[in-house]
């Protein structure tokens, strides 16, 4: 799965990322866990990256990491972000 390439951009300003969906208008700003996440979903990623990748940054259990993740995923879906 990767983030959406047609209109949508981002930029990361101090560690966080501010996406804004030309679309529809939308901003998106994401903390930094949620900028690992976003960077990791650019080059095209699958769920059990993104949460090896929260573990490996951040040294937390497995199962937060995966809660999170599905959290951050399902916040993508619902503003039509991410393409599986």
């Amino acid at each position: 799965m990767r983030l959406r390439a047609d209109g949508l951009t981002w930029q990361e300003v101090d560690g966080e990322l501010v996406l804004l969906d030309l679309n529809t208008s939308k901003y998106l700003t994401t903390n930094a866990a949620g900028t690992l996440l976003a960077q990791t979903l650019a080059d095209g990623a699958t769920e059990d990256q993104l949460v090896g990748a929260l573990v490996d940054a951040y040294g937390i259990d497995e199962s937060v990491a995966r809660a999170d993740t599905a959290s951050f995923l399902a916040d993508l879906r619902d503003q039509d972000l991410l393409r599986d």
